[in-house]
């Protein structure tokens, strides 16, 4: 059994003991550990040739989706039905953050179909509302991100969950600043934590700080983002919530980076991907791999920025993350442009700010074009060059209008 199944074992225990008994626990985790050792003996005895021709990775062991399907068949059984909805939860949070996006979507809508339309449940179908809309919001598919997140908003507020009320106006912060609205994204989070003023929730109000920090970094208010950065890690410490720390960590080698302190920038980088590996969170090994390699496009080591670009992109499209995906052809343009490859250079930039346009990420789309635009500058097509560069000096001071 390697060490991809452990994990996932060793998460499915820490979950179960807040729904089952000791002894249920461990037997279950007995009966996944036999299921495990017994699919790694029937690897063994089938040939290389075969292995070759259908071209199965048996070293990855028994998948999360055969150990989750157990789980969720025997808590089925086992549980009163709040505390199975509770579990549901808490296993697509889980397939959401090691990348299993469908099956996360396959969960949360067996999850909604089971609850109906019974009113004791509203907070429960609000919080699988709330991570559908997070799932369609990293793909970028903001109709469906907004549809389910207005969903979830009505469920909390039959509910009268303010907590709810909170981590959705989270979330339509989140949305906006993603498409370049980032005014509106700061009420929104401001609105949130005001929801938050009476509640226990820390990770909830770490989750805003952090985004806070976002908006500040853009800003250009480094200070102010540090404090709330800062401020969300020792909430996520108290927490012991790693993969979050992770992120923060991320965001903090965005913010040294913006302040050209590249160094800072990559030791932040490395922590985030150090813990994110650790925990499983794919996502976030995504973005920091993506700005580890623009890193390394300004301390000219364009090797090793197109092998993290790379990488890079085998996570994004495992993830549909077509936003990062967008930056990292951005990146890919600078290093081709640093290489002289002009042409496949502008080819990159092109589709980085298609798929921004695409998906209304106009912050994104103005670094793309002013790279594009510089580029064209230095080839002479001043006209072509002078369009990109006021697209993108139209969006950035959009941006400083909203500070």
């Amino acid at each position: 059994m390697n060490n991809n199944t452990e994990n996932i074992i060793e998460h499915v225990k820490k979950v179960l003991v807040n729904f089952l008994s000791q002894s249920d626990t461990e037997e279950f985790i007995k009966s996944i550990r036999v299921h495990a050792n017994s699919f790694s003996e029937l690897s063994e005895k089938i040939s290389d040739l075969d292995k070759e021709q259908v071209d199965i990775n048996f070293t990855e062991g028994i998948s999360e989706r055969v150990i989750v399907d157990k789980i969720i068949t025997l808590a089925e059984r086992l549980l009163l039905k709040e505390k199975y909805l509770d579990l549901l939860l808490d296993l697509a949070q889980y397939m959401i953050k090691i990348g299993n996006q469908s099956y996360a979507l396959e969960i949360l809508t067996d999850m909604k179909n089971f609850i109906g339309s019974e009113d004791e449940y509203r907070v429960h179908n609000g919080e699988a509302n709330l991570l559908v809309s997070k799932i369609y919001w990293t793909q970028a598919q903001w109709d469906d991100c907004d549809f389910y997140l207005n969903e979830a908003y009505n469920n909390f507020k039959l509910a009268e969950f303010e907590t709810g009320y909170a981590k959705c106006e989270n979330m339509f912060g989140t949305l906006y600043g993603e498409k370049g609205e980032f005014k509106k994204a700061l009420t929104h989070f401001e609105t949130a934590l005001i929801y938050l003023k009476k509640s226990d929730d820390i990770s909830t109000q770490a989750m805003i700080l952090t985004n806070l920090g976002i908006i500040y970094t853009i800003y250009g208010d480094f200070e102010k983002a540090i404090w709330n950065y800062k401020d969300a890690i020792e909430k996520f410490q108290k927490l012991n919530d790693k993969s979050r720390i992770a992120r923060v960590y991320h965001n903090l080698g965005m913010l040294y980076t913006r302040m050209g302190e590249y160094y800072l920038a990559l030791e932040h980088f490395n922590n985030s991907i150090t813990l994110s590996i650790e925990n499983q969170y794919l996502s976030n090994c995504a973005v920091s791999y993506i700005g580890k390699a623009f890193i390394y496009t300004k301390l000219k080591n364009l090797p090793l920025a197109d092998a993290f670009t790379d990488k890079a992109m085998e996570f994004a499209c495992k993830l549909n993350d077509t936003l990062s995906i967008a930056d990292i052809y951005r990146i890919k343009g600078i290093i081709q442009s640093n290489l002289n490859n002009f042409e496949l250079s502008e080819e990159f930039f092109e589709s980085s700010i298609r798929l921004n346009d695409d998906f209304e990420s106009q912050y994104n789309k103005a670094e793309s074009s002013q790279e594009l635009g510089n580029l064209l500058n230095g080839e002479n097509r001043r006209e072509e060059a002078e369009n990109h560069l006021k697209s993108a000096e139209k969006i950035f001071k959009s941006i400083k209008k909203d500070e």
